[in-house]
Parts: structure tokens; sequence; C-alpha cells
């Protein structure tokens, strides 16, 4: 007994176990399906921002950096969105291959049903005289056969009404299956259908790159006079920003007796530590934009074999566009310099955010300002058609990428 119980047992437990692997495996594929749209629907998204970017400065027809700068951003956009594209027609490729095995297995249990069924027609054809069944009950032997007799014949009626039943439930299954099937397909067409408009169109932005490219190329040598002087004025600009910090950090040991590289006060490690917590999660200085100029050092996007330096991230964004404190703080300085407009430095803690290229600014020294509190509207560059904010991050002397810090969709 006990050894039957166990085989039972493991037979249940098997049916289980398939069970729950066949519900997380459709549960991980409508997850999955979900997060392909969403990702389709931000790429698309991200383009029609874009376009509104570069519909604004298409009036002055000038050549210039931020033009390319936001063509690239497109073609990175429709690029991602064509890998979306390809990533969905993908996976309902496997979703088709599915169904069409789930209709072949239906297809065949239903065939087997109707030739089973089949046969219980002819005999029930052959019994249907009420004269012959009373005959087959009346040739027993004794009550008990006789019992037997009725009790099969009813029992055969009930499985031939059952055996009607399921192969009424297999076909609508099937012809469900079957429409899903046809849906799925009609989804997948409409994607490649998508992809082909979307590989035109990139082709046709991949020319226009080109083409831009070539004539700012004609300008090389009015390019490499504005690299050398934002050159200089990054580096003035580091150089500040160092001499603010060490005095934050002179400041902070004084009031401290931690003996440490860079001494803060308990509120401002409490400050420093809800920051840190932070990464990954911190809003966007701007409310529209994108990462225009990557952080640390990339090829200069027209000058061949020149490398660009930054220190931050540049954000493209909309004229006019209002700069937001990232966290909470205390504006520690406030400059005006050359090539970046006004600057803002708010202290989080050990912790320093540099908001430069400001047209105007909408507070002072001294102040404490919460996260995405308004401190002041980004500069509108007319000569280059473009809105662009330069964010830096720093933790003590050290520089951050501002990218890993700020949400990420």
């Amino acid at each position: 007994m006990i050894g039957v119980s166990k085989k039972r047992f493991s037979v249940i437990t098997l049916y289980v176990l398939v069970l729950l692997i066949s519900l997380s495996v459709d549960a991980f594929s409508q997850t999955s399906m979900s997060t392909l749209k969403k990702r389709k629907e931000q790429n698309e998204k991200d383009i029609a921002y874009t376009n509104t970017l570069i519909n604004n400065t298409v009036k002055n027809k000038k050549v210039s950096l931020g033009r390319l700068n936001l063509l690239n951003q497109r073609i990175r956009s429709r690029q991602a969105l064509i890998n979306s594209i390809e990533a969905e027609i993908s996976h309902i490729g496997s979703q088709i291959r599915q169904k069409q095995n789930d209709i072949s297995k239906l297809e065949d249990e239903l065939d087997k049903l109707k030739k089973q069924y089949a046969k219980v027609i002819v005999y029930a054809h052959k019994q249907k005289n009420s004269y012959e069944k009373l005959m087959f009950l009346l040739s027993s032997k004794d009550f008990n056969q006789a019992y037997k007799r009725y009790k099969y014949l009813q029992q055969f009626s009930e499985y031939s009404r059952k055996q009607g039943k399921t192969i009424g439930e297999k076909k609508d299954s099937l012809a469900a299956k079957i429409v899903e099937l046809n849906k799925v397909k009609g989804e997948k067409e409409e994607l490649l259908a998508q992809k082909t408009d979307e590989n035109k169109k990139l082709s046709a932005e991949k020319s226009q790159q080109s083409a831009l490219v070539q004539n700012l190329k004609k300008r090389e040598k009015q390019l490499r006079d504005d690299l050398r002087k934002q050159k200089r004025y990054a580096q003035k600009l580091q150089k500040e920003i160092q001499k603010i910090i060490e005095r934050q950090a002179r400041l902070a040991k004084k009031s401290s007796k931690s003996a440490g590289k860079y001494a803060i006060t308990p509120e401002d490690k409490t400050l420093s530590l809800s920051f840190d917590k932070n990464k990954g999660k911190l809003p966007w200085p701007t409310k529209t934009g994108f990462i225009s100029e990557k952080f640390g050092e990339h090829p200069h996007p027209v000058l061949k074999h020149v490398t660009v330096r930054n220190d931050g991230v540049n954000i493209t964004t909309d004229s006019k566009s209002d700069c937001r404190s990232v966290f909470k703080g205390e504006v520690t300085h406030i400059l005006s310099m050359p090539g970046l407009n006004n600057v803002v430095i708010i202290r989080h803690g050990e912790f320093f955010s540099v908001y430069s290229n400001l047209a105007t600014v909408n507070v002072k020294k001294g102040d404490l300002v919460q996260s995405k509190e308004k401190i002041g509207v980004v500069y509108t560059d007319s000569s280059q058609d473009q809105t662009v904010l330069k964010f830096q991050l720093w933790k003590g002397s050290t520089k951050l990428n501002p990218a890993q810090w700020l949400y990420r969709n």
C-alpha cells in the first residue's frame, strides 16, 4: 500500500509541476510581450520628440553640430525602434509555432475521437431496434447478467453522448485556436510592414547625416577653434569646482572630529546616504530631453582622429526649458563664465550637482532647494540651433557619470 501511495504521490507531483511550468511559460510569454510593446512605444515617443526639436530648427536651414546631434539621436532612436520590432517579430514567430503545434495536436485528438465515435455510431445503429435490445436483455442466463447488460446499455448510451459532446468541444477549441493563430499572423504581417517602412526612413536619415557631416567638414577650422574654446571653458569650470569642493571640505573638517579626506557633518552624512540610495532614480534636470554628449572621452562627431572629453553629460532639450535640481540640497555657488553662461552648484552632503549653460537663474547662494525645484532656464544657442544643459555630478573630488544616476526608462 505504501508503494502504491508513493507512486500515486509521484504522479500527482509530476502533474502539478508540469501544470505550474506551463502556467509560468504562459505568464512569462505575456510579460515579455508586454515589455517589448512598452519598449517599442518608448522608441516611437523618442523619435516623435526628436522630430519636434528638428522641426523647430529646420526653418533656419543652418549647418550646425546642434542639428547633427538631433539627427544622430533620431537615427539612434530609429535603430532602437527597428530592434524592438525585430524582437517582437521573433517573439510572435515563437507564438505562431506554438499555436501551430497546439492546432496539430488538437487535430490529431479530434481525428482519433471521430474514428472512435464512428465505431460507436455503427454499433448503435445495429442496436437501435428496441426489440433487439429487449431480446438482448431477455436472453440473459439469470437476473444478475440481465442487470449487467441493462447497465451496459445505459453506460454505452451515456458514453455515446459524452463522445459527441467532447468532439463538439474539441471542434470549438480548434476553431478558437485557428482564430488566435490568424490574429497573431496578422500582427506579424503588420510588424514586418512597419519594419520595412522604418528601414526606408533610417536609410534616408543616414543619407541626410552623411550630407550634413560633409558640409560640416568644410568648416573644419571653425570646428577646431570652437573645440579649443570649449576645452578652455571646461578646464576653467573644473578648476573652479575643485576649489569649491576643497573649500567645502575644509569647512566640514572644522565642524567635524573626523580626520578623513572629506569630512562631513552628521546631517550631511545622512543627506549623502539618501542621495547615494537614489542612484539610477534621480529625476532629470530638465523635464524633456536626451543625452546628446555622453560622459568621458569619445570621438568628435565630425573631426577625424579628434577626441572630445566631457566631465558630465550634455542634455539637449526644448527652447526655454526649465532647469531643475535633481535632489534636495543647498545652493553653494552661482558663477558666470564665458562660454558656459550661468553655472549653479548645489551641495547634497558630500555630493555636488553642477548645472551649466543657464540663460537665467532663479535661486541665490545659500538657498535650500528641493528635488525638481526650478533653479533656472537653459540657454539657447541660436548659432548652433540647440538648447543644451551641461550637467555634472561629483562625489567629493571624484567625477561621476550622470547617466548612471539619472532615472532610466
